[in-house]
């Protein structure tokens, strides 16, 4: 006899052993690829797919819609566009929909840390994002989104259209749902007024059955439509045994109807028709614009990827995606055009437009072999690209990877809130339930409105907003100023900050440092040592190094080869390496000399130990960096110049720009060691951009990188200005106070709310259809007061 295909419904071959157990039985397969795609249905936990069927699968389409969409998302190509990878650990950042409070947010977390091979996940309610990281050998992402999925949220990789659109078709609903609870609650509240203020005079008792029925009828499709997401949220959580926002609103609108659904069959008892209308019309108005003020506040990281074009134009014409390019693909940009990817100018002289990541308004000059990066804006002229960067890993996607990082990062005061407001939920369930038996004891017509009012006055949204808006906000507006930053702690430790320790070259300077001077000690020529100076400092990435950098490559006139090998860097000193079977040196005098009497910003260059060269550089101040120290001063806080070059050229800097206290020719151990040698009371805040920065920018309290200096340091820092000015610490210290005032505000405000509106909902004072107002409000005034930190003048 003949066995079918349970997927596919085909004929099984004879001598063949595929199978999955699914429901409860071992079912045949015809093929591996039918036991593949079937046991991964089961595994995804969709096998109900197979109980609600109406044919079996065709072999060209042998996955449900639902499953197939997300088995994509493990195709290693695809994923090349959004997750990133070091190892078998990826990295992804996700859209999630039906996200509304904190406990959404907790709900996730919990049940996606028992998965294999998730390492971690965090969710922010304001932007609806989240990162999840897993170990790529345990487990496929498709596994972990269907996990998510069966908790009832949405989730699939980040892409800014498609948040927006979804957020738009959300909104769309929420009009629609909104539209029939207002026009209920109108019709619904003329019946009511016929039957609690009796207009007409002595009603008929057919008469108050009847507008009874009608108001029945006006009510049914809120409850069951408009208030719809009121009900998943509340099913979401207690499906995740917690307690979430909507859960007390779900048991006030449910008790509500149910209670006066008896009283029209029964004719006996009040009807809370209108209230549920208007409950449910308040309700949706205090969610819409709660969620149109959390856009306003996720939008602005978000729009950023919006700036890298859709198409590219490849060198012989043809236009591909974006999402299409490989690393060494070239491209040509044209005039006005967003560049699409990070790259290599190949040839040219151009202005690109970098304002969206350093907040500078004044076009960049680039030339050939500089670095170019996706979403910035070329100016008039043509030029070719290079790519060097997937999209995944751009700057501009960095930047907003390192932005949602900081929001998840939640602050303490942020933690604490959230487990307030999730026991909070379970504490006024049970408050509730003893005002009712309290009332009705006392008053029996009143104990369920008194009931419905403390449900719904009291809970806790405005709580679970407080911080997490504001900190989206300040990220976003910390983005405007062309810091980026990589911790959630900044904008805490920021406030507290009372020494300054900062770095010199490429940080109070400039570093675009050049050589203005050579002088010879040795029977060699200039150009000889100039080009062998280059040939060694290539080898290293501090600025003073980029000053040799004009001349590597040069073979002097004499056709001298200048080329050294071996080449060791000595951090903090200088480097040493091998030419025609001698030892070159170039560093500081103490270094390549043995002697300790450096000049004022100069280098040395020796072979075998002999003196053959010095180099006299400069280095000119930043501007703006005599006033950013005076004004660290005037706030009290203590700065120190913290520098590897010697004190000799440290000192005139230091004079210059108002700083009494220096340590020189310190090493990376030796600028660690004093960082840990400083006051305990002290909260330090360490500004470099060298890799003998790197230890001490990782050992501050709070670290800043430069936007110019090396990777290695980028990667220590909490913050990194893009713009490489100083002054912008300033806005940003200023911002950090205001957040953490307008935090404090909105604590306040939620906390202070709650306490005032539960003894007086509890004493039955607050009408049900003021508890709604009121509790919409609150969240509202909560994400308004967060939103005055996105302006710029604050």
């Amino acid at each position: 006899m003949c066995k079918s295909c349970y997927h596919c419904g085909e004929e099984v071959p004879v001598n063949t052993n595929f199978c999955v157990h699914i429901l409860e039985e071992d079912r045949d397969m015809c093929c591996p690829g039918c036991e593949s795609v079937a046991q991964t249905i089961v595994d995804s936990g969709l096998v109900s797919y197979y109980q609600y069927r109406t044919a079996p699968a065709e072999k060209a389409d042998l996955v449900p819609e639902q499953l197939k969409a997300l088995i994509h998302y493990d195709n290693e190509d695809i994923q090349g566009e959004f997750v990133r990878s070091q190892e078998n650990e990826k990295e992804v950042t996700l859209s999630i929909e039906g996200v509304s409070c904190a406990a959404c947010a907790w709900l996730i977390e919990k049940r996606m840390a028992t998965e294999p091979g998730m390492m971690s996940i965090r969710v922010n309610t304001t932007t609806n994002r989240a990162l999840l990281k897993w170990d790529s050998t345990q487990s496929k992402l498709s596994t972990l989104l269907s996990a998510i999925h069966e908790l009832g949220y949405k989730a699939a990789p980040f892409e800014a259209d498609k948040q927006e659109a979804a957020y738009h078709q959300t909104m769309k609903q929420y009009l629609y749902r909104l539209g029939i609870a207002g026009l209920a609650t109108m019709q619904v509240m003329m019946l009511a007024v016929a039957l609690y203020l009796e207009v007409f005079g002595s009603l008929e008792p057919e008469f108050k059955s009847y507008f009874r029925w009608v108001s029945l009828i006006f009510a049914t499709p809120v409850l069951l439509y408009s208030a719809l997401p009121f009900y998943l949220n509340a099913w979401r959580s207690i499906k995740g045994r917690t307690l979430g926002m909507d859960v007390p609103v779900s048991i006030a609108l449910i008790f509500a109807y149910v209670a006066s659904l008896v009283a029209t069959v029964t004719e006996q008892g009040e009807v809370f028709f209108e209230s549920i209308s208007m409950f449910t019309f308040f309700l949706l108005v205090g969610r819409y614009l709660e969620m149109r003020a959390r856009r306003k506040a996720a939008a602005a990281s978000g729009n950023l990827l919006k700036l890298i074009p859709a198409i590219a134009i490849k060198l012989d014409g043809e236009q591909i995606p974006v999402k299409s390019l490989q690393v060494g693909d070239q491209v040509r940009v044209l005039p006005g055009e967003h560049i699409p990817a990070d790259g290599l100018v190949l040839k040219g002289r151009i202005h690109v437009d970098e304002s969206m990541l350093t907040g500078e308004s004044l076009p960049v000059v680039k030339h050939q072999h500089d670095t170019v990066y996706a979403g910035t804006l070329n100016g008039d002229e043509a030029f070719d690209l290079e790519v060097r960067s997937s999209k995944a890993d751009s700057m501009i996607s960095s930047i907003v990877r390192l932005q949602d990082e900081a929001q998840l990062s939640k602050p303490k005061i942020a933690e604490i809130a959230d487990i307030v407001a999730r026991y909070f939920v379970a504490i006024i369930l049970v408050i509730a339930a003893l005002t009712w038996f309290y009332w009705h004891q006392s008053k029996p017509d009143d104990a369920f409105w008194i009931m419905l009012s403390v449900l719904v006055a009291t809970c806790p949204c405005a709580l679970s907003l407080a911080t997490p808006t504001a900190i989206t906000c300040s990220s976003s507006r910390m983005g405007s100023l062309g810091i980026l930053s990589r911790r959630g702690h900044v904008f805490e430790t920021l406030c507290k900050v009372n020494h300054l320790i900062v770095d010199k070259t490429g940080t109070l300077t400039h570093g675009d440092i050049e050589i203005s001077k050579t002088i010879l000690f040795a029977d060699y020529s200039e150009a000889v040592v100039l080009s062998l100076a280059a040939s060694l400092e290539s080898h290293a990435n501090h600025p003073i190094a980029r000053a040799f950098k004009v001349y590597n490559d040069k073979v002097p006139s004499c056709g001298t080869d200048t080329q050294v090998s071996q080449v060791e860097n000595v951090i903090g000193s200088g480097l040493t390496g091998q030419w025609n079977n001698t030892q070159i040196k170039i560093g500081n005098a103490q270094f390549v000399l043995g002697q300790a009497d450096d000049a004022q910003n100069t280098v040395y260059l020796s072979i075998d130990g002999q003196h053959i060269a010095s180099f006299n550089y400069r280095d000119p101040i930043r501007k703006e960096a005599k006033d950013f120290i005076e004004k660290m001063h005037v706030a009290g806080i203590k700065t120190t110049l913290l520098t590897g070059d010697t004190l000799t050229n440290a000192e005139p800097v230091a004079e210059e720009i108002g700083i009494t206290s220096i340590v020189a020719s310190a090493s990376p151990s030796d600028k660690l060691a004093f960082l840990n040698s400083v006051d305990a009371n002290d909260v330090t805040l360490m500004i470099g951009d060298g890799i003998n920065d790197a230890p001490t920018l990782a050992g501050a309290h709070l670290s800043v990188a430069m936007g110019g200096g090396t990777d290695v340091a980028k990667a220590s820092a909490d913050l990194v200005l893009l713009s490489d000015r100083l002054d912008r610490l300033l806005a940003a210290r200023k911002l950090a106070i205001q957040t953490r005032k307008i935090i404090r505000e909105n604590l306040a405000w939620s906390l202070g709310y709650n306490l005032l509106i539960l003894p007086l909902a509890v004493a039955g004072l607050v009408a049900p259809y003021i508890a709604v107002v009121g509790m919409s409000a609150s969240s509202i005034i909560v994400v308004s007061n967060s939103l005055r930190l996105l302006k710029e003048d604050q």
